[in-house]
């Protein structure tokens, strides 16, 4: 099959147990933007009070699409990343060694609970599984991927193993349901190691109006960091508001990413 063809890379995502999602390239152009209103390409030191990010860990990297577009973000960091389905592992490195930075990315099939990274990173993504599904036995390869529980990591577990591998003056970013934002703040916020909010995006992906109150986020975007501090809350809208196209606030977003924008 044909590959999907961004500025940069190109993408083929048809073995991975997580294809490519929307979810994933807007929590990838997201990561480190200065607002929602996006940021070019090498933008760097764009979140206060943390380092400019070196190491990478993409946490059920898929096909690698994270992990390609946070080389292509950080030009000098280190890109480390992990999946449990042998497929897409496969795939991710053959994306990863097509890209124009194979020498920084390093993929690797197993279980984020195993330790097989140590850290510290100065940054960790995912876009979680979050499905939780009753499938059919022939679907139990993406179920494995896709659910919160059941051989897949809960968000108790996730939050552990990033708590254990990130730097302490890190990030952690990462994409929910929005109806799971404040269940998964709890357990970030409450737990024996906590992680605190720095950036709170809520994203309404529909084609909603404001004037008529049709603004209900279906998905929200989230950076954490080991320091408390007073989170900073947006919105952000994919589509216009009056017209039948993207907004400009999220064509400013992938601009550096998407060939359309």
């Amino acid at each position: 099959m044909e590959p999907f063809r961004f500025k940069y890379f190109s993408l083929q995502h048809h073995r991975s147990a997580m294809q490519l999602t929307t979810d994933s390239v807007l929590l990838g152009a997201w990561v480190w933007a200065e607002a929602a209103g996006g940021v070019t390409a090498g933008t760097t030191g764009a979140v206060a009070g943390t380092v400019v990010p070196q190491t990478v860990l993409d946490v059920g990297t898929g096909c690698g699409v994270l992990a390609l577009m946070m080389a292509q973000r950080f030009e000098q960091a280190c890109i480390h990343a992990l999946d449990i389905d042998g497929q897409s592992v496969s795939e991710a490195r053959e994306n990863a060694d097509l890209s124009p930075w194979p020498e920084r990315i390093r993929i690797v099939e197993g279980d984020f609970r195993q330790c097989l990274f140590s850290g510290p990173y100065d940054l960790v993504v995912t876009n979680p599984p979050y499905f939780r599904l009753a499938l059919e036995p022939e679907q139990e390869r993406r179920a494995r991927a896709r659910h919160t529980g059941g051989g897949s990591l809960t968000h108790e577990e996730l939050l552990q193993g990033v708590v254990r591998v990130l730097a302490a003056d890190g990030t952690f970013a990462l994409i929910l349901p929005a109806g799971q934002e404040a269940g998964f703040l709890s357990v970030a916020i409450t737990g024996q190691n906590p992680l605190y909010p720095l950036r709170i995006t809520r994203v309404v992906t529909g084609k909603s109006s404001p004037a008529a109150g049709n603004v209900l986020p279906t998905r929200v975007l989230l950076e954490l960091t080991k320091k408390q501090t007073t989170p900073r809350i947006e919105t952000l809208f994919l589509y216009d508001a009056t017209e039948d196209k993207y907004s400009q606030q999220y064509i400013n977003l992938v601009k550096d990413f998407y060939l359309w924008a």
